[in-house]
């Protein structure tokens, strides 16, 4: 029987491997089990030979060692958040069947409403044609075009109404080495200045001589005085210049030169705050650089992301159409575009026949005074600054929290800073502000570039080195630049127009003009579907006529709904030339945002779909699931109830925190101490609240095994009961119910039980995180989450918010709360510091911002997050 390929995961750099004693029921305690891991995918292997395994994981380490030297990190998708390793709050790993690295991320993004959703494009009949060779041209450039390397410098400087001086050159001529020591020569200069005039009179009156004079000594620093140079365009917009130089060997071949800017200043319409926008064209690639000076103050994030948004809105270029170059500008408009989809998003209606955006080029550098900050306070940025820690300081970089979130500059990458924040120092210093005002070192002053598309298939632009330059004294900003290498197109029109002849060839009109196609299947059945579990199902589409095809999935019904929340198909329309095929992907995965009415029985997972080839007939496609009900992802209030017995330290917990409200309490006491708890905590919290679980040291500080908690999620979806030997890595027990009746129980060592019990202890604790994760609202609602963190600064007001939560909610939060509480005063001597850290930095999860909620310092807001859990514990007496 030929291999079956379950699962793929790509050797980077970052991939990490652990090996193992198999713990799975039923097998051979010398079988090993090895875990493969690379961010938040996985993937668990059980080898019956060990020479097999050997020669497996020498294979990995040689190609690892591949991935090492050439620095291959496995990719993220553009509209995904980074997941790092070193998150260690997330269990969702450890317990549920997650398959892809951008899972977690994707839920984060879909619950904070920040994901840019392209738009899909209609294709009309009688366009099907163009349609289809020009995407048919972008597949096939590689047969008449030639790609060029060219090397641009791209420089941004606040110079604070300075004037140029021949220092420059420091600047322009002697920082052109790359990261691996080689020499650049750039084939073109961009430069963006901010600030060049600091009177108010520049403001009212325009005077072209700051920018000649700017100008003309730009191009005299730069090797051979120039000589070798010319001016392409300069542009200026009150205070800022951007500046486009280039070889003048270049110059036969730059062409379609065209500047605009926008003021976003006062009233959102002065030149004090704006961008400037030069676009070229070079050989047959379009080239676009942006400088711009956005709101100052720390405060101002949401006025300067607002500022670049309306900057995207409003700068934009006449273009004319090239018969050469029409297949990329189609390109851009196919719905594929992350720029032009963000613009249409935010309601930019335009005739991009005549007219270009920034984002219809296929190049797009952004530099400028950004002016984002970091939000700490001036004494521990400078203190850590002398430190050198500025991978920590980056953590609260405005600009880097505000495109993790999506809210800003989405579709732009940036390089590693390694250089010091650039503002603000003493003029003529390299020493930071010690002016009365004393302004806090940021990184304002940023280059950032668009990223190339997902269906890519080459890199278009490399950076090939990022930095500041700290010898530049004039201003109270130091100049940044970023040394690049781009991929520039070069047509061969003769090549391209034999492209162009064999596919209008092809599609070469016959008699039977009537359009044909056959489906490889009519259904897609995804068959049992997992909570978390990523699937995927392809059917092939294939025309069988003689003529091209439209084909697009429609909408039912009167609210246009082509698919239900719960399925993702990909490509929804296309265009088909006679026999070609295309394979149609179709993806699910039930997540918390959309599992509750899935597990309450009011959805399932089947649907009819409607796959229409125009002017032929409609395929009806049927998607179905057997969705696995789980108690993962279910709102607390729909949990089964159980009143559970409590302690009297418990009782009077309870009746404390009423007592704070100045008013009845929200729910009574309940009498005999007891509270009503969702069983499957209860499950959970009872196997975990003893003496003997509280006595392992690894307790909570390390996550346990994947199948165990497997096991343990199964028995909480099922209303089973645990089977001690299984969670012991053994056999099932006899009165177990599904074991078999003759089946024994496995004698194993004492040493040999405390590793199993703790791996067993610390996997609860993994399917208790996790299950709190996946509410859909958490223990505290999210429209009390501003309150929560309030509650944080006293032992009154985190009785008073209490007393407000709605009593369910209270009762998971203090049962929870004196569990962990217990949990810690009960561990032994040499964990308990570690282990209280640790449970307050994990359990931050019983809290989480509403949707839409800006959170403008994620690092700050964790350490808030944690400080409530800290209070919660502190606030409850055992």
């Amino acid at each position: 029987m030929p291999p079956i390929v379950l699962k793929t995961l790509p050797i980077c750099s970052d991939l990490n491997v652990e090996i193992a004693q198999s713990t799975l029921p039923n097998k051979n305690n010398s079988d090993l089990l090895v875990t493969f891991l690379m961010k938040q995918d996985s993937a668990r292997v059980i080898f019956t030979e060990k020479e097999t395994m050997v020669q497996l994981l020498s294979e990995i380490k040689v190609l690892k060692a591949v991935a090492v030297e050439k620095n291959e990190k496995r990719p993220i998708r553009a509209n995904s958040l980074p997941i790092d390793d070193e998150n260690p709050t997330s269990a969702l790993r450890y317990v549920l069947p997650l398959q892809r690295a951008e899972t977690i991320a994707k839920i984060n993004l879909k619950r904070t409403r920040t994901v840019n959703v392209a738009r899909e494009r209609k294709i009309k009949l009688e366009d099907a044609k163009k349609h289809w060779i020009n995407n048919q041209l972008m597949n096939r450039e590689d047969e008449f075009v030639k790609w060029q390397k060219t090397s641009a410098f791209i420089g941004t400087w606040n110079v604070h109404g300075s004037s140029p001086n021949a220092n420059l050159k420091v600047w322009l001529q002697d920082t052109l080495k790359a990261d691996d020591g080689t020499t650049i020569d750039p084939d073109f200069y961009i430069i963006g200045l901010q600030e060049m005039e600091t009177s108010t009179e520049a403001y009212v009156r325009y005077d072209p001589a700051k920018e000649n004079a700017w100008v003309k000594t730009v191009i005299e620093s730069l090797k051979g005085s120039g000589q070798d140079y010319y001016k392409v365009d300069s542009k200026q917009l009150v205070t800022m210049l951007l500046i486009v130089i280039a070889k003048k060997i270049h110059k036969p071949f730059v062409s379609e030169v065209t500047s605009t800017y926008a003021g976003v200043g006062l009233m959102n319409m002065m030149g004090n705050k704006g961008g400037i926008a030069v676009r070229l064209r070079f050989h047959d690639s379009y080239l676009c650089f942006i400088t711009s000076h956005l709101a100052a103050f720390t405060e101002k994030v949401e006025k300067r992301n607002q500022d670049f948004t309306e900057l995207t809105k409003r700068l934009s270029f006449p273009h004319r159409t090239d018969p050469l170059t029409e297949y990329v500008f189609y390109s851009w408009n196919n719905g594929g575009d992350e720029g032009v989809s963000f613009m249409e998003n935010h309601n930019v209606i335009r005739n991009w026949a005549s007219e270009a955006s920034i984002f219809h080029n296929d190049f797009l550098v952004w530099c400028g005074d950004l002016n984002y900050r970091v939000n700490l306070n001036e004494a521990i940025i400078k203190n850590w600054v002398r430190q050198g820690k500025l991978d920590l300081l980056l953590e609260y970089d405005q600009l880097n929290i505000e495109r993790n979130a999506g809210r800003t500059f989405p579709m732009f990458d940036e390089g590693d800073i390694r250089f010091a924040p650039t503002y603000k120092y003493d003029a003529g210093t390299n020493r930071y502000d010690t002016s009365e005002k004393r302004r806090a070192p940021s990184w304002t002053d940023r280059i950032l570039w668009k990223k190339d598309r997902l269906d890519s298939k080459k890199q278009s632009l490399s950076l090939k080195s990022y930095s500041n330059c700290m010898d530049m004294m004039m201003s109270d900003h130091k100049p940044v630049r970023a040394l690049m290498e781009l991929s520039v197109r070069k047509i061969d029109s003769r090549l391209q127009n034999e492209t162009r002849e064999k596919l209008v060839q092809q599609l070469k009109d016959h008699q039977d003009d009537q359009p044909r196609g056959d489906l490889s299947s009519s259904f897609v059945d995804f068959e049992k579907v997992q909570f978390m579990e990523y699937k995927e199902k392809l059917i092939l589409l294939e025309n069988t006529g003689q003529v091209l095809t439209v084909f697009k999935f429609m909408p039912k019904g009167e609210n246009d709904t082509i698919l239900p929340p719960w399925l993702q198909v990909s490509p929804l329309s296309g265009v088909l030339a006679p026999g070609e095929k295309v394979v149609i992907r179709f993806e699910i995965t039930i997540d918390p945002t959309i599992s509750a009415p899935l597990n309450r029985g009011e959805q399932t997972l089947s649907d009819i779909l409607i796959l229409r080839l125009e002017n032929c007939k409609d395929f009806f496609i049927s998607v179905d699931g057997d969705y696995v009900k789980t108690c993962f992802g279910v709102p607390l209030e729909q949990l089964s109830e159980m009143p559970v017995p409590i302690s009297e330290a418990a009782a009077r917990n309870l009746e404390m925190s009423s007592q704070y409200s100045g008013s009845p309490p929200s729910s009574p006491v309940p009498p005999l101490n007891q509270i009503n708890l969702p069983k499957q905590l209860w499950k959970v919290m009872n196997f975990l609240w003893n003496s003997n679980m509280f006595c392992i040291e690894s307790l909570f500080l390390e996550h346990g095994d994947l199948i165990v908690s497997t096991y343990i999620k199964k028995c909480l979806d099922n209303q089973e009961q645990f089977d001690t030997n299984i969670l012991l890595g053994g056999q099932p027990s006899a009165n177990y119910e599904n074991s078999d009746a003759d089946s024994e129980i496995t004698l194993i060592s004492e040493d040999d039980k405390s590793r199993k019990e703790a791996i067993s202890a610390n996997s609860m604790i993994d399917v208790l995180v996790a299950f709190l994760e996946c509410l859909p609202d958490p223990v505290v609602p999210t429209n009390m989450y501003e309150r929560a963190l309030e509650a944080a600064e006293s032992y009154e007001a985190m009785n008073y918010l209490k007393d407000s939560l709605p009593p369910f909610h209270r009762n998971v939060l203090l049962y929870i709360g004196m569990f962990l509480r217990q949990a810690i005063d009960r561990s032994p001597a040499s964990c308990k510091k570690d282990r209280e850290a640790k449970i307050i930095e994990t359990f931050t999860v019983l809290l989480r911002p509403p949707i839409d909620f800006k959170e403008r310092n994620p690092v700050v807001a964790k350490e808030k997050r944690e400080k409530f859990i800290s209070q919660l514990l502190k606030s409850l007496r055992t």
